[in-house]
């Protein structure tokens, strides 16, 4: 049984961490790393967690929420998760497939008629459907309804489903119409009562006119032409207009840190172990992914989440990227540790930070 050494309290009221060897140099690291990037503005505003062993270890708040401003990120300030929304969607199709009734295995033909009737949800999930991703974006970044954009596959051709990988944010949107369909309420609805709420996920929320109502939320920052950051005229819109379970959920470190936990096995009531591994599991191939990661055997996609293979373990994540914030959340199963990082900066501090906590916890074993 492993020794807990000690309880740190940081100076901060924002901070709880919890030193377990092999863990504590790395997340002393980690917050030293961190501290740095906000101190050089490599970073604005940021929150973190740590899970290890079911239980959080550390979760802390960096920064502030916009620049030239005095008010701080908190571990309730809310950040657009940008596609970390797509593992929040498919966690509710977990839950519902859980309670039989839904199936990944489901064609999809009868939410959009124009998709090939082999088609089934699980297509949509593993990004495996047979559509091409080239011009959507661009389409939802012009203001294409919802309505103009499931119109448009009626004009796109299909080839096989499952055979190729594509990553297409308005296919995998389609999870939308089956939660509706099956919830019978919209979609926002469905998901703050059969996921949000039981699992106390208390200040997530879904679409734009949520997130602007909040008071405690982060804005969003990109580069200016002297490279260095400057605040957003407006944050995202379109994506959580369009494409919400995509692109179009909000939330904050306490909450994602309790999402984080689920899918470490931290709820079988909710969801066991195996109807997560389900989800967690290689079905595709996924070679945009193989360049991220120095030292990288595979690169795969599941059903709403990518997964890495590199010789420390697997790693099961997924990034999140509107204008102005990227975020990451991933574990290693094997390993029963996991982190997820808020940023409201278009940078890829997130990613870069996760894999440096992994690789200081690696050295630290």
């Amino acid at each position: 049984m492993r020794k807990l050494y000690f309880l740190l309290v940081f100076w901060s009221a924002n901070v709880f961490a919890a030193s377990v060897d092999p863990l504590s140099l790395p997340l002393k690291k980690l917050d030293q790393h961190i501290q740095r990037q906000i101190q050089q503005e490599k970073a604005i505003g940021c929150a973190i967690a740590v899970v290890s062993e079911g239980k959080i270890v550390f979760i802390k708040a960096y920064g502030v929420r916009k620049k030239g401003e005095k008010a701080s990120v908190d571990l309730n300030t809310v950040f657009q998760l940008g596609s970390v929304s797509k593992p929040i969607s498919a966690s509710l199709i977990a839950r519902l497939q859980k309670q039989k009734l839904v199936s990944v295995k489901d064609p999809v033909v009868e939410y959009c008629p124009h998709f090939l009737p082999e088609t089934t949800l699980q297509h949509v999930l593993s990004h495996t459907s047979g559509y091409s991703r080239a011009g959507w974006n661009s389409k939802i970044e012009a203001g294409r309804t919802r309505a103009q954009l499931l119109a448009s596959f009626a004009k796109s051709q299909q080839k096989t489903p499952g055979e190729t990988f594509d990553y297409h944010n308005v296919v995998y949107s389609l999870v939308e119409e089956v939660i509706e369909n099956t919830c019978h309420q919209p979609f926002n609805e469905a998901l703050q009562e059969n996921l949000f709420r039981p699992l106390h996920m208390t200040r997530t929320s879904v679409g734009y006119p949520d997130f602007e109502a909040e008071q405690n939320r982060a804005w969003a920052h990109q580069e200016n032409k002297n490279h260095r950051w400057q605040a957003s005229k407006q944050c995202s819109h379109r994506y959580h207009e369009a494409v919400c379970a995509s692109a179009g959920i909000n939330s904050t470190i306490m909450d994602m840190a309790k999402f984080l936990q689920l899918q470490m096995g931290g709820n079988p009531e909710f969801l066991t172990s195996q109807e997560l591994a389900d989800f967690h599991a290689p079905l595709i191939v996924a070679p945009d992914a193989i360049n991220w990661f120095p030292e990288a055997i595979q690169s795969y996609y599941g059903q709403g989440w990518r997964i890495i293979d590199c010789p420390h373990g697997r790693l099961v994540f997924h990034g999140g990227w509107v204008k102005g914030f990227r975020n990451f959340i991933g574990f290693i199963p094997d390993q029963n540790l996991g982190i997820v990082i808020l940023h409201n900066a278009e940078s890829n501090f997130s990613f870069k930070t996760a894999l440096m906590f992994f690789n200081e916890w690696a050295k630290a074993k």
